[in-house]
């Protein structure tokens, strides 16, 4: 097994600053995100010969996917909200109704992934 040395973080805290009409910006925000890079990083890139890192492009995702999974995740916060508060405040905890309530999350998640595995 080959171990990959570790990626050398470089520490940025000195700021350049250019001089530049807005046209001249403008055009080069556009070729920067042509390049789907940042200013900074197109710039790096331009004055230092910089090969431009690639970002990984975050995969597609079904709208209707990520509200079905933030109101699931919401149901579970509030879950965990109003467990935490119990506990603070010295109450009973019904650990029967905190289970049935888990068990609808759990079933929602597994009816989530149904749906959106066709």
């Amino acid at each position: 097994m080959v171990r990959r040395e570790p990626k050398k973080h470089i520490k940025r805290e000195l700021v350049l600053r250019v001089r530049c009409s807005e046209e001249e910006r403008a055009g080069w925000l556009h070729k920067a995100r042509a390049e789907e890079r940042s200013l900074s990083d197109y710039t790096r890139h331009v004055l230092s010969s910089e090969p431009m890192r690639r970002r990984a492009q975050p995969p597609e995702v079904d709208p209707t996917l990520l509200a079905a999974v933030g109101r699931t995740g919401n149901n579970l916060n509030q879950i965990s909200h109003a467990l935490n508060t119990d506990r603070k405040a010295g109450c009973a905890i019904d650990l029967i109704a905190v289970r049935t309530l888990l068990l609808a999350v759990t079933r929602q998640l597994a009816a989530i992934v149904e749906d959106h595995s066709r």
